[in-house]
């Protein structure tokens, strides 16, 4: 919230949230107090809705969400969980940046004025969120399902 409350009034995004049953009055407290308008949800059932709606997504990178992020083709700033097993979600994030299809920021280096800086460069360059939004969109594997259960049947005969 603190972030997008140092973007113009005119340049902010709408913002939808999911923040989990426990943080909602929280989050939304949050928002509030900063002045920014904000959809916060608990829990967000029908995500391809979701992505298909944003033209970015801010998130963390865990393997399920990059994924998903490939398959919806939407662009992110992606703020991997430092405490992840193998830092595995600053790796799935690399594989996103590395294909132009996200930004990772360490969560380390984040500060409100790093992330509007990063989502100002978004909002101010359009072809550039497009770009992002392709190459997420190439990098997904319609047939990954039958690709896993063909691994499986190999391995297991």
């Amino acid at each position: 919230p603190k972030a997008l409350s140092l973007l113009a009034r005119d340049k902010r995004p709408l913002v939808r949230h999911q923040c989990g049953r426990k943080n909602v009055e929280a989050t939304t407290a949050a928002y509030r107090e900063v002045g920014v308008e904000a959809s916060v949800e608990p829990f967000i059932a029908d995500m391809a809705e979701a992505y298909q709606w944003a033209d970015v997504v801010i998130c963390r990178a865990g393997a399920l969400t990059v994924s998903e992020l490939a398959a919806a083709g939407v662009g992110a700033l992606l703020i991997p969980f430092p405490a992840a097993i193998d830092d595995h979600q600053t790796k799935n994030g690399q594989w996103l940046a590395e294909n132009n299809a996200a930004i990772v920021l360490r969560q380390a280096d984040l500060t409100p004025t790093v992330l509007v800086n990063e989502l100002q460069r978004l909002i101010d360059n359009p072809s550039r969120l497009l770009a992002m939004a392709t190459s997420s969109r190439a990098l997904a594997r319609a047939d990954a399902t039958a690709r896993v259960a063909d691994i499986c049947e190999e391995v297991m005969a």
